[in-house]
């Protein structure tokens, strides 16, 4: 079995340390993105489900935060283990992170673009309504999974 890889959300402030990541700079504050775990206290901590892609100094970031219920983590999972990535080939697209809470029930599905056109772009795309055709159908997740509404957050990078 793959050792899994591990990831930190950092909000930052007068204390934070230097940590090697990528600096996002959003409405909420300013947070770093690391592939490690950090054991700061302001440290959201993850495993990395699934990951394709380079990400750069430089770009526009959607974090999509998804709260699903304990009993519903495996098929949520299951879903984005095979998504058909479509994504992956759009233009100004960078990255994709799927990431697994470790210690809430919020998954972050983050998306990191050249800027943020080209997320914009992508939403009124045949590629983004192909990603989410399943929505609102009989093949959609249960609704009774998601205990809460998901949310959106946007930061921009470099």
């Amino acid at each position: 079995m793959p050792q899994v890889k591990n990831a930190s959300i950092v909000q930052m402030n007068n204390d934070t340390p230097q940590l090697n990541g990528i600096i996002m700079q959003g409405e909420t504050g300013q947070f770093v993105y690391v592939e490690e775990v950090s054991e700061l206290s302001t440290a959201k901590h993850y495993d990395i489900l699934s990951e394709t892609g380079t990400i750069h100094n430089k770009g526009f970031v959607v974090i999509n935060n998804i709260p699903v219920s304990e009993e519903g983590r495996p098929s949520f999972e299951e879903r984005f283990r095979n998504r058909a990535g479509l994504v992956d080939g759009e233009p100004g697209f960078q990255a994709i992170r799927i990431l697994r809470p470790v210690s809430d029930d919020t998954y972050a599905i983050m998306t990191i673009w050249d800027d943020e056109d080209s997320f914009k772009n992508w939403q009124t795309s045949k590629s983004y309504e192909n990603a989410h055709k399943k929505r609102g159908t009989q093949q959609a997740l249960p609704t009774t999974i998601f205990p809460r509404p998901s949310f959106v957050t946007t930061f921009k990078v470099g």
